[in-house]
């Protein structure tokens, strides 16, 4: 009888299980009517984003008939670049215009104001009031389109053998430096780095960066752009690479002329280094009591002094686009993309507008030639790694460099 009593007492329901269930059901319930409410209001209800009355092509013609110096803080460059920039890239057919939707003029503003301003494209999409997408999208094809003018814009004169008129009048530059066509080195731009390739972008300072070699010349116009090695590549590696592959186009100085770059790099039948074991950076010499006081510290001081031509274009380049130093999420191919672009923005900057304020404060005392076209001859296959750095070669340009060396001290001790 008891064990007939415990069966009925199994089959009987709970009625706190029965109260539990009810609260999960209703739980369920409220919360899948939120959802739908949430899912209506922002798909069936939503608010517009684009609201502003004045539309992003309005606002770039507002900006262009503006004060100028509104148009240089937020485009980088004064309104007659700006507007020439965006006939050339129309020119070239490079950008096409796209009419009802974004014009060149509005695209071209959307890469500056991203490029010049470290901007978000969120925040980009609020101030040209178009979508995300579009905005993105945009960006794109403008980018694509600078980084095709890179490739016009971006390389020597054809004719350029030697220094500069401008620098020959200059007794602590020539003769003794007179087949130098410009200078190399190293900057590192701000990257972001593929996931689990974090530890081969850390620079010498743990910062994400990759490692950009550029050549310049004495106009303050880059020549050669090498992007995209990791931040944790040495100068000379990243050379190496440059040189050792015939489709990276580096551009060979004619036979008997030279680079200047710094002791990071090799000596070579191109490339003039300074005297290793001596004193080299110009803030070094910096004081009555610390000129130089040998043969090689005196060359080294006029080398270091001819050769900071690349650090001031490093210096414009940066300060003009804070991208640079804060890089996106983009892909890798992406940031090499935008590094060419601005440097290709730079020179075009400094092709036609010779008196631009950051030009004006980095350059110093070096006042270039005026010549300026929007494509040179490249100088492509003239020269080869292996034939750049053998013995033969590097015992050659050393001989030169302590040629050089002697003949300036002599020329120095004898004036003094």
């Amino acid at each position: 009888m008891a064990d007939a009593d415990s069966d009925q007492d199994s089959v009987m329901t709970d009625p706190d299980s029965d109260e539990y269930d009810s609260d999960v059901e209703l739980e369920i319930a409220t919360a899948y009517v939120q959802f739908c409410i949430e899912y209506v209001q922002k798909y069936y209800l939503k608010s517009p984003m684009c609201t502003s009355i004045l539309s992003g092509n309005s606002y770039v013609h507002e900006v262009l008939e503006g004060n100028p110096q509104v148009c240089y803080d937020i485009f980088r460059m004064d309104k007659i670049i700006f507007r020439h920039l965006c006939n050339e890239l129309k020119r070239l057919h490079l950008l096409e215009e796209d009419t009802g939707i974004v014009s060149v003029e509005e695209a071209v503003g959307v890469l500056l104001f991203i490029v010049g301003h470290n901007a978000d494209f969120r925040l980009t999409a609020n101030r040209f009031q178009h979508s995300l997408e579009t905005i993105q999208r945009r960006f794109r094809r403008a980018l694509r389109a600078v980084h095709a003018l890179g490739c016009l814009i971006i390389r020597p004169n054809a004719d350029a053998t030697e220094l500069p008129h401008s620098l020959r009048g200059n007794e602590k530059y020539y003769p003794w430096f007179e087949k130098c066509v410009g200078a190399i080195d190293g900057t590192h731009i701000s990257a972001s780095a593929p996931s689990g390739r974090t530890t081969a972008f850390r620079d010498r300072r743990s910062d994400i960066t990759q490692n950009v070699m550029c050549a310049c010349n004495f106009d303050m116009r880059f020549t050669y752009v090498h992007s995209g090695w990791e931040g944790s590549a040495n100068d000379s590696r990243v050379m190496q690479d440059a040189l050792g592959h015939a489709e990276y186009e580096f551009p060979w100085p004619p036979r008997g002329s030279y680079y200047l770059v710094d002791s990071g790099y090799a000596i070579g039948n191109a490339f003039l280094p300074p005297h290793k074991s001596a004193r080299y950076h110009v803030q070094e010499f910096r004081g009555a009591d610390r000129q130089p006081t040998t043969p090689q510290e005196l060359f080294n001081y006029r080398h270091s002094s001819l050769r900071m031509v690349i650090e001031r274009c490093f210096g414009v380049l940066k300060a003009r686009f804070p991208i640079l130093t804060a890089m996106h999420s983009f892909s890798i191919s992406r940031q090499r993309l935008l590094v060419t672009a601005c440097c290709a923005l730079h020179n075009f900057i400094r092709m036609y507008n010779r008196a631009d304020d950051m030009f004006h404060v980095w350059e110093g005392s070096f006042v270039r030639n005026n010549d300026a076209g929007i494509a040179g001859a490249p100088r492509v296959g003239s020269g080869g790694t292996e034939e750049a750095f053998n013995a033969r070669a590097q015992q050659a340009m050393s001989e030169y460099r302590d040629a050089i060396t002697a003949a300036m001290w002599a020329d120095y001790t004898g004036n003094t």
